[in-house]
């Protein structure tokens, strides 16, 4: 994983922006199950960032079960595959119910969603 190519912007916090690089890296299998992850200070290091901030975002996957520590220091991804693939689901359904109910509010009917929808992935081919 090359963690040195992330970026960060001001819209949001650093830390929450983080833990969803990691959470979504985790998610969408770029990080595997049992695969280690730099320690709080490597991160640190190689993001230019502050301890705390990173210490900050390993606390919020690990309490999502998605990260855990081998001793001290190290830190990996779970080992639980199933619990992955069901925080994957969530976190799809969460994205769809959240982009049906913004696209609704716009005026939009579900079935000009779905053509949307289906225009799009035909041209993404």
């Amino acid at each position: 994983m090359n963690y040195t190519a992330w970026t960060f912007d001001e819209k949001s916090p650093i830390y929450i922006q983080l833990a969803h690089k990691l959470r979504y890296s985790i998610l969408g299998g770029r990080l595997l199950p049992g695969e280690s992850i730099p320690s709080i200070r490597s991160m640190a290091d190689m993001l230019h960032l502050n301890v705390n901030t990173v210490a900050r975002s390993y606390r919020l996957i690990k309490h999502d079960n998605l990260i855990f520590t081998q001793g001290k220091r190290n830190y990996c991804v779970t080992l639980n595959s199933t619990l992955i693939q069901k925080k994957r689901i969530q976190e799809m359904e969460l994205i769809c119910h959240s982009f049906i109910s913004a696209m609704t509010e716009l005026g939009f009917s579900k079935k000009e969603l779905l053509s949307f929808i289906q225009e799009h992935i035909r041209s993404e081919n």
